[in-house]
């Protein structure tokens, strides 16, 4: 296993992600590639601001992505040195797979909220679309919940 994208949206659940890659990512020495997709509104349907505006908001929101890509890898990545990063715009999951497929890596590993019901209806989870997409292997792992966030008590 050469490379492992990370696909991240700097959430708990990204770092939990990160994690597991991490561990595979050691035993293997494999490069980790971490991707960030800063989602480009104007991309969507439904989109009707000017475009001119929307530009300078947008690349705003470019800087601060990588600005919080540094910051992730600073934290999560201190001894680890085999890795990259990239923050490019578009729509996620299109994103995610398509840099997968360029890349050519062997697993994509990435958080997910565990929306349900209505949420996930209206808002799709990026996570299925990528598993649909993918021709790797994808890891889709939840945030790991603390003793005292699942209401259980310390032996």
């Amino acid at each position: 296993m050469e490379k492992i994208l990370v696909a991240t949206d700097f959430s708990a659940c990204s770092v939990t992600a990160l994690d597991y890659a991490l561990t595979i990512a050691k035993k293997f020495e494999s490069k980790l590639l971490l991707l960030h997709v800063v989602h480009d509104p104007a991309n969507s349907p439904g989109f009707y601001t000017s475009k001119k505006a929307g530009k300078k908001v947008f690349h705003n929101m470019e800087e601060s992505a990588q600005q919080m890509m540094k910051d992730f890898t600073q934290k999560h990545l201190k001894k680890f040195k085999n890795y990259d990063t990239f923050v490019f715009p578009g729509i996620p999951a299109a994103q995610i797979v398509n840099f997968a497929q360029k890349k050519k890596v062997d697993l994509i590993a990435m958080g997910t909220h565990g929306r349900g019901g209505l949420d996930r209806i209206m808002l799709g989870s990026i996570a299925d679309k990528v598993i649909r997409g993918a021709t790797c292997p994808v890891l889709v792992v939840r945030e790991q919940k603390s003793k005292e966030s699942k209401g259980e008590e310390d032996e």
